[in-house]
């Protein structure tokens, strides 16, 4: 592939992920916006709790990754809609360099736009106190560090998850319900704490919307923190079984397992 050719796919792709990006964010913010947005907080009742409420966001935001990661486009890109998920991507292989920055532009945009697009939609009650641009926020006590240490673990699992399957010919099917499932687990395990994002394009435009920047460096670099350690380990290992596949004789060894 000629120079030229190749940065004419790389930008393609770029936008298909502000497309993916936005579209997810999209569905972020109509989400927040009818579950907050919508419930009276003196009305009562066990579906009016915290964690009644990720019941519904968890498997909706985790699945709608693994439907982007299915799509048409998705298979175009790989459907990241992730900063974190790109630089594990390049990591593993995936994903050529100069696609890595593109890429996270995209994703930061869409961001943007996909809020501008749910306050367009949905209006001032998008903008209220309830919903605030969807914006997430830990629980009180929680300090950045505490932040940053969740963040960076669940990514670290949700990368090292993605990578056993992309380097498996027989799991990589299962990868994008993989990626979903832990996405939605990790959001009904933190959701009310840490804030159980693990995706910096999640929070970026809110945030910007919202006007509340503390910890936007905590959820920007967190989760590339924790994809870069999950790649390293991942990586390692998969030399390591290339070792010593080679030195049994007669075994040919398939990095796709």
């Amino acid at each position: 592939m000629t120079g030229d050719l190749a940065w004419r796919r790389t930008l393609r792709s770029a936008l298909l992920e502000l497309a993916l990006t936005t579209l997810m964010l999209f569905v972020v913010a109509t989400t927040v916006r009818w579950l907050l947005g919508t419930i009276d907080p003196a009305s009562g009742g066990w579906w009016n709790t915290p964690a009644a409420r990720l019941l519904a966001v968890a498997p909706l935001s985790g699945y709608t990754v693994t439907a982007v990661m299915l799509s048409p486009w998705g298979k175009v890109t790989g459907g990241h809609i992730n900063p974190a998920i790109t630089l594990a991507m390049w990591r593993y292989g995936r994903t050529p360099g100069r696609d890595v920055a593109p890429f996270i532009a995209g994703q930061l945009v869409g961001s943007l736009l996909g809020i501008a697009a749910g306050r367009l939609v949905w209006g001032p009650v998008f903008a209220s106190p309830a919903v605030d641009f969807a914006v997430i926020r830990p629980a009180p006590g929680w300090s950045w560090a505490a932040v940053a240490l969740v963040e960076t673990a669940t990514m670290f699992v949700i990368v090292a998850v993605a990578g056993i399957g992309v380097s498996s010919r027989r799991l990589g099917p299962f990868t994008p319900w993989a990626v979903g499932t832990m996405i939605a687990a990790q959001i009904i395990a933190f959701g009310t704490l840490s804030g159980g994002i693990a995706n910096p394009a999640r929070e970026f435009g809110p945030t910007v919307f919202a006007g509340a920047p503390s910890l936007l460096p905590v959820y920007l670099l967190a989760p590339l923190l924790g994809s870069l350690a999950a790649t390293v380990v991942i990586n390692r290992m998969n030399r390591i079984n290339r070792i010593g596949a080679a030195e049994q004789p007669g075994r040919h060894f398939s990095p796709c397992g």
